[in-house]
């Protein structure tokens, strides 16, 4: 049973729905005191234990329903049933297996005498099994359907079957070939069946793979080639991963009874005990929330980058103490207003329309920033920047970065253009990079992901 619970966590995670080793265990134990006798307790366990919204609620539910109704050899579904309406005379010459067995030879196989007795149970119990076998539970795309019911028939033994069927049918007994094709018309009825359970493991193992692919397609796709219809869907990935993190860095370190003992602190504590250790204390460290300053660049070469840059930092107030945000193409502009005023989305929306395009002066925005936020910037700040560095050879002003280098806690510049580009045509990445703390290539999602888990982590740890 505990492998029938363990495919369930598995659809359960392919509908969406995070579930984390610690709740399947609680899970099962939960199982295991409702037990199994009654339907709906046991769906309500499940909706309990695994569900973190009502939405969950409801997907779990439908997942329940789904995963364990399964009657592909039911009698509704066998083309051997009598279903006609006033008796069918016939009927009796449609049940394919039962007819003349005393005169017929012996089916060998037990595939074939499972056929043969109409034994529903037993079939359904073998395509369960040797669907576990072949890994039906990792299906995605509906080009595998034929490829893994292929699989589940010679498992149960498609070999054996043909062989029974071809020595029935090679005989000059009338009552031995008519029970071939009777063989065959079920073993046709037994391929659709299975299909039909591929279909439905499918459904449930592989609703959101296409989903999954297309997203795993868009994170390590270059920004500035996403399509306006997949903004969306860039916009959702991006609240997920600001999500992780944020849940990841946001835990506030508390004292504990492990790690390094506070030696002075224990010996104060306890000289009303002669020096006997009765009380302990650990070192605690504290965290500080990054401040961080943004600056973007919005000339049209980068645009798209800064776009998903402020959305994602936007979407991480809950572990950052303040974020100053700029934009430039030339002045150094602030937005932390319109951030304060507009939704996020609808904020850099409004940035991209009144500030963007035109072509980039780095030595006029760093001047600006000496000017209007040099004083600001100390051993807490960290410095973030988005740009290609492509100066359209106007002077670099490499001295403002040099001192911005001395002030900040840390300088971090994040070009898209690949390392190779950095001292090419006129761009001045190579100038500005000795006065960078770092400076790497960041030009899709998954890198925009691993600078800020750095950032953070690098922040948490005091370094």
């Amino acid at each position: 049973m505990q492998q029938t619970l363990e495919d369930f966590y598995k659809v359960i995670r392919a509908a969406g729905i995070n579930v984390s080793p610690s709740d399947t265990i609680e899970t099962s134990r939960t199982v295991a005191l409702v037990g199994y006798s009654d339907r709906s307790i046991l769906k309500n366990a499940f909706q309990v234990s695994l569900a973190k919204s009502e939405t969950d609620q409801d997907l779990v539910a439908e997942c329940f329903e789904q995963f364990f109704s399964f009657d592909t050899f039911s009698a509704a579904n066998d083309p051997h049933s009598d279903n006609t309406a006033a008796g069918n005379d016939e009927a009796d010459d449609q049940q394919p297996l039962k007819s003349e067995q005393n005169e017929a030879p012996e089916a060998q196989s037990q595939l074939a005498k499972m056929l043969m007795e109409g034994d529903t149970a037993s079939l359904a119990t073998e395509m369960k099994k040797a669907a576990r076998e072949v890994g039906l539970t990792d299906i995605w795309f509906f080009t595998q359907k034929s490829l893994y019911a292929q699989k589940i028939m010679q498992k149960m033994g498609l070999r054996d079957l043909q062989n029974d069927i071809a020595a029935m049918g090679n005989g000059d007994c009338p009552s031995s070939i008519a029970q071939a094709g009777e063989l065959r018309n079920a073993k046709d009825y037994l391929a659709e069946s299975v299909k039909d359970f591929v279909e439905q493991q499918l459904s449930m193992y592989g609703r959101n793979a296409t989903r999954n692919l297309r997203e795993d397609h868009l994170k390590s796709s270059k920004l500035s080639n996403i399509e306006q219809r997949d903004f969306h869907v860039m916009h959702d990935l991006v609240r997920k991963m600001a999500k992780r993190l944020s849940t990841q860095y946001s835990k506030k370190k508390k004292q504990d009874k492990r790690g390094q003992l506070d030696f002075r602190k224990t010996l104060r504590r306890n000289v009303a005990y002669d020096g006997v250790m009765f009380e302990t204390y650990w070192k605690t460290k504290y965290i500080d929330k990054p401040r961080l300053l943004v600056m973007c660049d919005i000339s049209g070469s980068v645009q798209a980058y800064a776009r998903f840059l402020l959305l994602f930092l936007h979407s991480l107030n809950d572990v950052m103490q303040r974020i100053d945000s700029y934009v430039f193409t030339g002045n150094l502009i602030p937005v932390k207003d319109i951030f304060d005023k507009y939704p996020v989305e609808q904020a850099i929306d409004k940035i991209m329309a009144d500030h963007g395009m035109g072509g980039s002066d780095y030595g006029t925005t760093l001047l600006d920033l000496d000017d209007q936020c040099m004083d600001n910037i100390d051993n807490k700040t960290t410095v973030l920047i988005l740009g290609d560095a492509r100066n359209n050879f106007l002077a670099p002003r490499t001295e403002v970065m040099q001192t911005l280098h001395l002030r900040a806690k840390r300088v971090i510049w994040l070009n898209p253009e690949p390392t190779t580009f950095w001292n090419a045509g006129d761009s001045v990445m190579y100038k500005y990079k000795p006065y960078c703390h770092m400076a790497k290539t960041c030009n899709t999602l998954d890198h925009l992901e691993r600078m800020l888990d750095d950032l953070l982590k690098a922040a948490t740890s005091g370094t």
